[in-house]
């Protein structure tokens, strides 16, 4: 039997992602964050934010990029970075929204970049919105790209890897490369990308898991690479979103 149909508005979008309504935000230029424990808030970033501690906070900002440089990157020896109802408008340039390692998003809207995260290991994505992707000659466009990572969750974030205004498709929601570890994908929603999950047949997966994840159809060639993968389960309740039925293979 098919799981019972829920309206779009169940994942993250514009109304429940970014800066909240009328927040007051403060001019900021860019900032270089190497203070443990330090809190930022309610600023107007132009720029980019390079953090360098331990325990650093982001919330209730908007970053947007003024070149080519990642809107945010943690650099060792920061850990546990929390970004938190922050939009980060990559100005249709900045090649990845945010990476690399030891951060976690909470209802981050993120658009206007090439990639929307590259993610290493110790990461956590939820409750976000990654759309409107800028693609280009040659372009390589993903939501999110993990590669050579460990201890990741993704959960209940909205992935469009399409442009409903051009109907541009990009190339996925999720692309896996290399060695991944300890990596669950679950109630999410995806739409869009020649295959909108991208795996490599040459991946090294161990406990990789996607669960109750649901899916468009606005996708190139199809919605997986392949659900059959040494080190991947992929459950039966990921599901059509026009549907409800289980997406069984590409």
């Amino acid at each position: 039997m098919p799981a019972p149909l829920v309206p779009l508005t169940r994942w993250p979008g514009p109304a429940t992602t970014g800066v909240p309504a009328d927040t007051a935000l403060t001019p900021s230029g860019s900032l270089e964050l190497r203070r443990d424990g330090q809190v930022i808030s309610d600023l107007n970033i132009t720029g980019r934010v390079s953090v360098h501690a331990r325990n650093v906070t982001l919330r209730r900002s908007r970053i947007t990029s003024d070149g080519t440089a990642f809107p945010i990157r943690t650099f060792d020896p920061a850990v546990n970075l929390l970004v938190e109802d922050v939009e980060i408008d990559g100005s249709g340039v900045s090649p990845v929204g945010v990476c690399f390692d030891d951060y976690t998003l909470r209802r981050v809207n993120l658009h206007s970049v090439q990639d929307g995260l590259w993610i290493g290991s110790r990461v956590k994505v939820l409750d976000s919105w990654i759309h409107d992707l800028v693609g280009g000659p040659g372009s390589h466009n993903d939501c999110i790209r993990v590669i050579g990572a460990g201890d990741v969750l993704i959960r209940h974030n909205r992935l469009d890897a399409w442009r409903p205004s051009t109907a541009e498709t990009m190339n996925s929601c999720l692309s896996l490369g290399f060695a991944v570890h300890n990596l669950r994908f679950e109630g999410n929603y995806c739409d869009g990308g020649n295959y909108t999950i991208g795996i490599r047949p040459d991946l090294a997966a161990s406990s990789v898991v996607f669960r109750g994840n649901v899916f468009g159809r606005n996708y190139r060639t199809g919605v997986v690479t392949s659900t059959v993968h040494k080190g991947v389960t992929w459950e039966a309740s990921n599901v059509w979103f026009d549907n409800g039925r289980p997406v069984r293979h590409a």
